[in-house]
């Protein structure tokens, strides 16, 4: 039962918080929290009385038996610690917004849905009902960029619908094939690996697959729609977007490829880490080049990304370990500074670096913040994220020198957008937009707090969060071993 809940608390709290809204003022803000801590707390129980076996937790029921369709979860390391960052970042993101007053109601059920979505991404093992959750999450984060964002807004929302909308056509391709050539038709992910298809439509099949999860990503080319909805999408909407979607583009990589087309991921991976090495200097180039603080965090975004790309498709223990560990500390170092900058913008108006700077004389814990939260995106010795790059790094040069050494390279390119971000944020005589601007208030700092902790935590203590993720490492690397040469 922590599995179903982990999608209908969140779901129906949403409606909830539509309802609660007409009984008094902040009433649905309040639901909502309570929606996401009771999902939290039903996933703690599943994870404190789960087995001790490949899977925490599993569940699987009948739904429409005649068409091969049922609902399946399942739940190990690294399922729960996606599902812990997406209830996580659910309450932080209401408690950002509390300054949020139009059609707040929808709003917080918003967010409560975009939650359910994810989290029927991470837990389905039946493909039908990944598809419908990967389509259906697209839904409330579209209206949270159309109707919350900044500046052109529709047109960004719009971006974001058709790019992703369009990029799953290929994932329901591929499911619906997998079913209708199955005999008896089944959408089982379980029974569809034991399948044997040939080279050829393994490769294919992954194609459908790799173009929904990179464009979620994303990756060059399909990481058009990412700068704009970043930069006018809410806080909240930021949050979400790089810490939980972006994440279920990295999790369907990590978890489907390896499992249902290893023959069609050994073929393709030298494209794929190509395409990965070529994504993390483009997007360390394109954020020095960013004068708005937003857009630059969403260029370094495709770049940490990327090297999650690199780190699936290297098919060794160092490198699947590293994109494990490199999803989840990108969404700690990237929710915290784009709520950082959210902050700011709400305080100065702008996010113009131009027009800000000496935030270390007028709000110190301000420009504390974005230094530790910049040291983890430069991933520095003592984060997770240099554990996840280290790792994936030492497993490209088991594979491919080249891949190894361009992904280093693109530590230099991070050190001068990130100089460039606390530049012209914290140092230097305070500009006019910060002269009286107030530093961090207590509902801002728990979050940052907390994340930090987090991302400290687990640099310090790697250990904690690799042995969180090994039986999902090992699933992954199992099948990669047998079609390699």
């Amino acid at each position: 039962m922590a599995l179903i809940a982990q999608l209908l608390l969140p779901f129906f709290g949403g409606f909830a918080a539509l309802l609660a809204a007409r009984t008094g003022r902040d009433r649905e803000r309040w639901v909502a929290i309570a929606a996401m801590g009771a999902t939290l707390v039903a996933l703690l129980a599943g994870v404190v009385f789960g087995d001790d076996g490949r899977w925490l937790a599993f569940y699987r029921a009948d739904w429409a038996p005649s068409f091969g369709i049922q609902v399946l979860l399942a739940m190990d390391g690294l399922t729960a610690a996606m599902l812990a960052i997406s209830s996580g970042l659910g309450i932080i993101s209401v408690f950002i917004s509390w300054h949020v007053t139009h059609r707040s109601a929808l709003f917080h059920a918003a967010i409560c849905w975009t939650v359910a979505a994810a989290n029927g991404v991470f837990l389905s093992f039946d493909l039908l009902i990944f598809a419908f959750f990967w389509e259906l999450m697209i839904v409330p984060a579209f209206l949270l960029i159309a109707l919350w964002g900044h500046g052109d807004r529709e047109a960004a929302a719009i971006k974001f619908l058709v790019f992703n909308a369009v990029a799953g056509l290929g994932l329901l391709a591929a499911v619906f094939w997998m079913g209708a050539t199955s005999d008896p038709v089944t959408f089982d992910a379980f029974v569809l690996a034991e399948s044997d298809y040939s080279k050829t439509a393994q490769i294919l099949l992954l194609l459908g697959f790799a173009l929904a999860f990179m464009v979620k990503l994303p990756v060059p080319p399909f990481h058009a729609w990412l700068p704009d909805a970043h930069t006018q999408a809410p806080t909240a909407g930021s949050i979400l977007l790089a810490g939980l979607l972006l994440k279920t583009g990295a999790y369907g990589l990590f978890r489907f490829p390896p499992m249902l087309f290893p023959e069609g991921l050994t073929a393709l991976a030298g494209w794929g880490m190509a395409l990965g090495a070529f994504g993390v200097v483009y997007g360390g180039i394109l954020a020095c080049g960013q004068t708005d603080a937003k857009r630059l965090v969403a260029y370094t975004s495709v770049a940490h990304m990327s090297i999650v790309l690199m780190g699936v498709c290297g098919g060794v223990h160092f490198a699947l370990v590293g994109a494990g560990v490199e999803m989840i500390a990108h969404a700690f170092s990237s929710s915290a500074l784009f709520l950082l900058i959210g902050a700011l913008q709400h305080r100065t108006g702008t996010r113009d670096l131009r027009e800000l700077g000496g935030l270390q004389k007028t709000a110190p814990a301000f420009a504390t913040s974005f230094a530790l939260f910049f040291a983890a995106a430069l991933a520095m010795p003592g984060t997770a994220n240099f554990l996840g790059e280290a790792l994936v790094i030492t497993g490209m040069f088991q594979v491919n020198w080249i891949f190894a050494a361009i992904a280093l390279v693109s530590l230099v390119v991070s050190v001068v957008y990130a100089t460039r971000l606390i530049g012209g944020i914290a140092f230097g005589a305070p500009k006019p937009a910060v002269q009286n601007v107030p530093d961090l208030h207590r509902y801002e700092l728990w979050p940052i707090a907390i994340l930090g902790l987090c991302a400290l935590v687990f640099g310090l203590f790697p250990q904690l969060l690799i042995g969180w993720l090994w039986t999902a490492v090992e699933a992954a690397l199992e099948p990669l071993i047998v079609v390699q040469p």
